[in-house]
């Protein structure tokens, strides 16, 4: 799967970092931001942009997005259009002011997909339990590539967000027959 990775070198962005720690006084969220991705990047990590991943992978030919992002600690994402964007998550949107499960991608001049449907849904792939976090999992997020026919994705991405669009790239792994089997079990009947 190819991503938007933010990238350079390890000792330039650790001289960023540095020259931002020496203003924090001064910063704003977004200063605190950029610092953060560049001290992980100084630390060797990998830091993508996923959503404008989701964009420029562009979609499938049923018209449907490639990639697709949910809550790690979902076993089901469901996808919904609008005008100028596209929303990952739950089935419906929250009204109730509770956290909401939703990744909402903007995405201007969206094409809609090429045969309407009541919804499309893609399987969540299960996370190995040698790299599941041990705990808050709904402080994280898979991206992989999506089959919106329910059938069992491939090679995700567990992700930890810390600002806009910068995620930090935990783990990536090929899921096996095994756990891609015990996945088919987990879809629901409709």
């Amino acid at each position: 799967m190819k991503v938007e990775a933010l990238s350079m070198d390890a000792d330039r962005a650790r001289d960023l970092w540095r020259k931002y720690q020496s203003h924090r006084v001064h910063q704003t969220p977004a200063d605190a931001e950029i610092a953060a991705i560049y001290q992980r990047i100084a630390q060797g990590k990998t830091v993508i942009r996923a959503l404008e991943s989701i964009r420029l992978a562009g979609m499938n030919e049923q018209g449907l997005p490639k990639l697709a992002i949910a809550r790690a600690d979902m076993t089901e994402c469901h996808l919904n259009f609008n005008t100028d964007s596209a929303r990952f998550g739950e089935q419906w949107a929250r009204s109730n002011g509770s956290r909401s499960k939703n990744i909402t991608v903007e995405w201007p001049g969206i094409p809609q997909p090429t045969k309407r449907q009541w919804r499309y849904i893609a399987q969540v792939p299960i996370i190995p339990v040698h790299l599941r976090p041990k705990r808050g999992l709904q402080n994280y997020h898979i991206l992989w590539e999506a089959e919106w026919t329910k059938r069992s994705p491939v090679d995700p991405y567990l992700l930890r967000r810390f600002g806009g669009d910068a995620w930090l790239v935990v783990a990536a792994w090929d899921l096996t027959e095994v756990e891609r089997a015990v996945m088919q079990n987990r879809v629901r009947v409709n």
